[in-house]
């Protein structure tokens, strides 16, 4: 029975555990995209979606999305999931990206230098690496990754997954606010209000520069 439950878990799992796995993946993604800078382009950036640690929010629902979609077909040649990788991922990024523009008036991954990219949003080559990831998570990180969780006691693991949810939300609003400010600085608007200085304070352009450092106008 036992082993039974931990099965349907891990092909179906339940909020508690898609929120585990959504800061896995947005911690683990903010982390290769790093490195990936490091080595494609020579320098040290900034991969963060949110002003308050290492979080990739795309890498993060990606890796829910996928662990949804692709986890009952686990069983299926790796080559149909990295086909299946490669399409979902590239549809995800783009929409991601119309997602990022309409809502922050700006774009943060620019592609129209890369062959084969559609609108720069996407590009053939970032959608294989999506395809790999697919294979490499479906395969090999989340049996890892859901085993170690499964070994939480239910109540704890409640606990923390509801932590990290009011974590998030302060992180996301706080940084909406703080871009919003970016913004309206920008355009050489002043604080009005005392939340408005302290934005300011702890969130000047430097720093908001060195968070979202390939953030450029539309």
């Amino acid at each position: 029975m036992g082993t039974q439950k931990a099965e349907v878990l891990a092909t179906h799992p339940n909020f508690y555990k898609l929120v585990l796995l959504f800061f896995i993946g947005a911690f683990l993604g903010d982390i290769v995209e790093t490195i990936f800078c490091r080595i494609h382009l020579g320098m040290w950036m900034s991969r963060s979606s949110v002003v308050w640690g290492h979080f990739s929010i795309v890498w993060g629902l990606a890796i829910v999305l996928a662990t949804i979609l692709l986890y009952r077909h686990r069983h299926r040649p790796g080559w149909l999931i990295f086909v299946a990788g490669t399409v979902i991922g590239g549809i995800y990024e783009y929409f991601s990206s119309i997602v990022h523009e309409l809502v922050f008036g700006r774009v943060f991954w620019n592609y129209s230098h890369y062959p084969f990219n559609l609108d720069g949003r996407v590009n053939l080559l970032f959608c294989l690496y999506w395809g790999i990831a697919a294979v490499v998570w479906i395969k090999y990180l989340y049996p890892l990754s859901s085993n170690i969780i499964e070994r939480i006691p239910p109540i704890p693991c409640d606990i923390l997954a509801w932590i990290l949810v009011v974590f998030m939300t302060v992180n996301v609003s706080v940084t909406c606010v703080a871009w919003a400010r970016y913004i309206t600085r920008n355009d050489g608007i002043g604080a009005t209000n005392a939340i408005e200085e302290w934005f300011d304070l702890n969130f000047d352009d430097a720093r908001m520069a060195a968070i979202y450092p390939t953030a450029e106008d539309r």
